[in-house]
């Protein structure tokens, strides 16, 4: 348990966590490539580390910040914790390994979807039983070729098709996106271990072969947005190791905080926020679903009326919609539930006994809100976090210093 003490202002700086998204393709494709890798400055965390599992599972060899890949793929049970991108990714390459291999999970990851991606994995001639976790493979039978995938449940769909494609070729072609940056993430680790591929549209060719790399992980946005709005409310945060130059899908946050009145400052390798007088904010988070929590609370402090939506909301780790609304709710603030997102109507919270649904992103907004809330906030488990920043609260600390 951990009780946040609402704090007269914000000013510090911090250095961003490694980001998870190319921290997961990093280690994947290191799996398939033709000879060793060295992944630098990678994240540690749950996830992650379900990733790491996986690729040894594989059967890869990992010496300090060097994987060695297998000759071939082994089949095996993968545990994947509750990291939905160890999952997709690893029903996929699965498909390669002969033999049977099991993907299973626990909590909320059992319930995600996975259906699409096991049909287009089917349609490539896959033997696979079931559409949620657990799932089973029979490995061996994949070939290249075309395939189609829906992808408005998750970009994750796509991301793992064209891993599979830099080691059997493939031409993916994608319907109905969303979280369209990660595919962009994708592609751009692909680059750096040397896949080439084609693109015209929402239509992919992959051409077999993964070259081996070394590769720096960058900055995470997705874990700075809670201190950048941080900045935005209460004061200024500067946020090192977060290149300007980049393609994650929270990089939003950037524009939307110049939106809303926050003074932004982006320099080669980080981000300043300092505040100015709030606006309300209308978003739709289709393309960068892990913003909503911080821009529901950013909302709680902006004057007006904010709607904040998003397609596959309530498909994440929690049902976001719904959790974030009833925090918001306990903590005083004016909401109300919508089928794809929230409207908020601003002021000044309350302190809470924060309901986090096993959400690491939850505890986190709920964190940030408390900084200026009327009394004390209360977090009942703060080792939810581990799932993707583990060092959230200690960089928390170190900034109200």
């Amino acid at each position: 348990m951990l009780k946040i003490v609402p704090i007269a202002e914000v000013n510090g700086e911090i250095r961003a966590p490694p980001s998870k998204s190319y921290t997961h393709r990093a280690y994947f494709l290191s799996l398939l490539a033709e000879r060793e890798s060295r992944i630098i400055d990678p994240l540690i965390s749950d996830d992650t580390l379900a990733t790491i599992d996986a690729v040894r599972a594989f059967g890869a060899e990992l010496q300090n910040d060097t994987v060695i890949p297998p000759d071939e793929l082994k089949s095996n049970y993968f545990f994947v914790r509750e990291s939905g991108t160890t999952a997709r990714i690893t029903i996929a390459l699965a498909t390669l390994a002969h033999g049977k291999s099991v993907v299973d999970g626990r909590g909320r990851l059992r319930k995600r979807p996975m259906d699409d991606l096991v049909l287009a994995l089917q349609h490539l001639g896959s033997k696979i039983h079931g559409i949620k976790l657990p799932i089973i493979i029979e490995g061996g039978q994949i070939k290249g070729g075309k395939v189609k995938i829906n992808a408005s449940k998750s970009s994750q769909f796509v991301t793992a098709l064209l891993l599979l494609g830099s080691k059997t070729g493939l031409e993916v072609e994608v319907t109905n996106p969303v979280s369209w940056p990660y595919v962009e993430m994708t592609l751009k680790t692909m680059n750096s271990f040397g896949v080439k591929y084609e693109r015209e549209g929402l239509r992919f060719v992959v051409y077999p072969g993964v070259k081996g790399a070394s590769y720096e992980v960058p900055g995470d946005y997705s874990s700075a947005s809670f201190f950048l709005v941080a900045g935005a409310l209460f004061g200024r945060v500067k946020v090192e190791n977060l290149l300007r130059d980049d393609v994650q899908a929270d990089m939003a946050i950037l524009r939307i905080l110049r939106e809303t009145g926050a003074k932004v400052k982006v320099g080669k390798r980080y981000v300043e926020v300092r505040t100015q007088e709030l606006r309300p904010i209308n978003v739709d988070c289709s393309q960068f679903p892990d913003l909503f929590p911080i821009l529901a609370v950013l909302a709680s402090y902006a004057p007006g009326k904010s709607v904040i939506r998003g397609r596959q909301l309530r498909l994440k780790e929690s049902d976001r919609v719904h959790a974030m609304a009833v925090n918001l709710a306990r903590a005083g603030i004016k909401v109300k539930e919508l089928k794809d997102g929230l409207e908020i109507h601003g002021g000044r919270p309350k302190g809470v006994v924060v309901e986090d649904f096993n959400d690491h992103r939850i505890a986190m907004a709920m964190t940030i809100l408390a900084l200026g809330a009327e009394g004390i906030t209360v977090i009942k488990n703060e080792r939810v976090v581990n799932k993707s920043y583990p060092n959230f609260f200690d960089d928390l600390r170190r900034l109200l210093q």
